[in-house]
């Protein structure tokens, strides 16, 4: 309840300013602007006061909004993963819980959220990961898929994977087999799931210059992103202009690939 009072107040207060979330980009992106405001944090004593001084806001109401989020906030449950997150993956996370809708284009590997242990366990593997790094990312890996699947109110999953996702062969035959019958599985119980194969016969597509992304939709106007993640870190594109690039890209492939449900076993 104080989370999403305090963020009532700060989009008040910045309406009453006349300001948009951009106005307020020193404070941080248009989405954390978005997320503050929608009740979701974080909160940070700094970014508050700041938020007020921009708002023109007084002396003791800042001190009264600053009190609230402290007592609002929580720690960030992916923080105890920093060991075992590309830097910039938190973020991520956090925002794929709150997402209304979740569309991905991989061509070489399975979503994280539609893996199953035993293809997640030997990708960690292949990168070269401690055994006690992949007891971590296990760790990881379960917190992820519970809050995407078991929370009140699931994102819409569309997944695109190239078709060489499902012949490169991950562990063995018998893993690879595995996946493919729980990717099946989930599209049949889980309503908020589609996963669409992009074939090699397509040829030539949008895909192969963009590389692979992940466009998170959220209920709120204005604040999609996409995420694109690197060896060494993860980056966020919020500007119109590039998001409707990448939703251009998406439209393409979208005509381009057929549900798995239409894919020949």
């Amino acid at each position: 309840m104080g989370r999403r009072s305090l963020g009532r107040q700060l989009r008040r207060l910045r309406e009453n300013a006349g300001k948009k979330p951009e106005d307020v980009r020193s404070v941080g992106s248009r989405q954390k602007i978005w997320r503050m405001e929608a009740g979701k944090g974080p909160y940070k004593y700094a970014d508050i006061r700041a938020l007020c001084f921009m708002y023109g806001v007084d002396e003791a109401t800042t001190d009264r909004l600053t009190d609230l989020a402290g007592m609002a906030d929580q720690e960030n449950i992916w923080e105890d993963f920093t060991d075992v997150l590309v830097p910039g993956f938190g973020l991520y996370l956090d925002l794929e819980q709150s997402a209304a809708s979740i569309k991905t284009y991989d061509a070489e590997l399975i979503h994280g959220l539609l893996q199953t242990r035993r293809y997640h366990e030997h990708l960690t593997i292949g990168e070269g990961m401690s055994e006690a790094n992949r007891r971590r990312d296990a760790e990881l890996r379960n917190t992820r898929r519970e809050n995407a699947f078991t929370g009140s109110t699931s994102p819409l999953i569309t997944a695109m994977i190239g078709e060489s996702a499902l012949h490169r062969v991950i562990g063995s035959a018998d893993i690879m087999a595995e996946q493919l019958r729980y990717l099946r599985k989930l599209t049949e119980e889980k309503a908020n799931v589609e996963v669409r194969i992009l074939p090699w016969s397509a040829g030539a597509h949008p895909g192969l210059r963009s590389g692979a992304f992940t466009l998170l939709e959220f209920s709120e106007p204005d604040t999609d992103v996409v995420y694109l993640e690197s060896q060494t870190d993860g980056r966020y594109l919020e500007k119109d202009s590039k998001i409707q690039a990448y939703r251009d890209v998406w439209a393409r492939l979208m005509q381009m690939s057929v549900r798995l449900e239409e894919y020949p076993t």
